[in-house]
């Protein structure tokens, strides 16, 4: 099964014209024209990236003639990275090899120890379907784990201070994670889940992306109230919330008392952030994730994240092929002659496969189009809004 990945492709001639920003007032320009919210993610998190991958396993593989830097394809605007060759390969010749325990995968969500159970009773009251819920949960856990501990590096604290701080070094895929989109515009990533609903309705509305991007969203919505149950308490644990929580359940005075808010009946608060962490957890599953043997011998695949290989802009015409060895891990080769200097593509799915809007809703962009897809849908292009035929 092909790859999913989300940035973009090789540009075609697409007449975009000027913004129509007066059809759309309510909708902030900052949202709208999404050239202006791209950022960059530092060289230095993939030299790290680089350094822990190489270092996680003796099987773990890049070729020395591989280089990351910034893509010469857009996303939301320039700012995403790709992979280039700095000297000739061959047909067939050998770009990467990543084991499988340097990919995030179910098992790793399923065996956690601080979530694992939880995880597994849902899967057994939710069915597969849950699967990808999962493996966001897991993400988003270990990412606001990893901001905390930021938080607590730039507050004087030190990686050795105490358990916790120790427990908050040791997040496996650290520097991965670092390299993700988490947000609208990191490394030039675009997805509707970033979106309000305003901008959703405003718009999408109408068009035939509109239901994907609501069913997609609805999904999340769900999933946040769910998750928050299952990584809300260990996050607030490493937080310090807990300790707070339980002195002011503590001894109170009556004006203490009367000041208390009051929370409606079975109302549980959403931990602070986990919105956006649950929101970009999804937009790099759905975006990134490939589809492989799950190794239980059932013939059944399992979506895993595989650094390094997700980072491969789109192309219909790809020149790497990619392949699940005996032993779990992913091998990727040329399928052509690549000359030094060019940029490795990987193909996502093949475009007259799937239609563009729904490449949009899947990955976040169009293919072929390297301006912001809000301008498209604001000039109501024949993408998303088909066009009745005139009599």
């Amino acid at each position: 099964q092909p790859p999913f990945r989300a940035t973009q492709t090789t540009p075609k001639s697409v007449n975009l014209g000027h913004p129509l920003r007066s059809r759309l007032p309510s909708v902030p320009r900052t949202r709208l024209f999404a050239s202006e919210v791209a950022t960059k993610t530092g060289q230095d998190k993939y030299d790290d990236l680089i350094q822990w991958f190489e270092s996680s396993n003796e099987k773990s593989y890049i070729s020395p003639k591989v280089a990351i830097r910034p893509s010469t394809r857009g996303g939301l605007a320039t700012g995403g990275y790709g992979a280039f060759v700095n000297d000739d390969f061959t047909e067939g010749e050998l770009l990467l090899r990543i084991p499988k325990n340097c990919c995030v995968t179910l098992d790793d969500a399923l065996n956690d120890n601080e979530c694992g159970q939880a995880f597994k009773d849902l899967m057994e009251k939710a069915g597969p379907g849950s699967d990808t819920v999962i493996l966001a949960g897991y993400l988003a856990k270990e990412y606001l784990l990893l901001k905390e501990y930021d938080r607590r590096l730039k507050a004087g604290s030190k990686p050795d201070d105490n358990s916790e701080m120790r427990r908050l070094s040791k997040i496996r895929f650290e520097p991965y994670l670092r390299t993700l989109p988490w947000g609208r515009g990191v490394n030039a990533q675009e997805h509707v889940l970033f979106w309000e609903d305003e901008d959703v309705d405003s718009l999408l509305k109408g068009s035939l992306a509109y239901d994907d991007a609501v069913e997609t969203r609805s999904t999340v919505k769900v999933a946040i109230k769910i998750l928050n149950g299952i990584i809300g308490p260990i996050v607030r644990k490493a937080r310090g919330e807990e300790e707070e929580a339980e002195e002011e359940e503590g001894f109170l005075f009556p004006w203490q008392e009367s000041k208390k808010e009051e929370k409606p009946s079975g109302e549980t608060e959403i931990l602070v952030g986990l919105d956006e962490a649950v929101r970009g957890a999804f937009a790099i599953s759905l975006s990134r994730a490939f589809a492989a043997p799950s190794g239980a011998n059932d013939g059944k695949d399992e979506d895993r994240l595989e650094p390094f290989l997700d980072m491969l802009q789109h192309s219909n015409t790809p020149n790497v092929s990619h392949k699940c060895a005996e032993d779990g891990s992913i091998e990727v080769t040329a399928c052509t002659g690549i000359k030094s200097g060019e940029e490795l593509f990987n193909q996502y799915r093949g475009e007259d496969d799937m239609p563009y809007h729904k490449f949009f809703t899947r990955f976040g962009f169009v293919p072929g189009v390297t301006q912001p897809v809000a301008n498209l849908i604001a000039e109501r292009s024949t993408i998303f809004f088909p066009q009745r035929a005139t009599v």
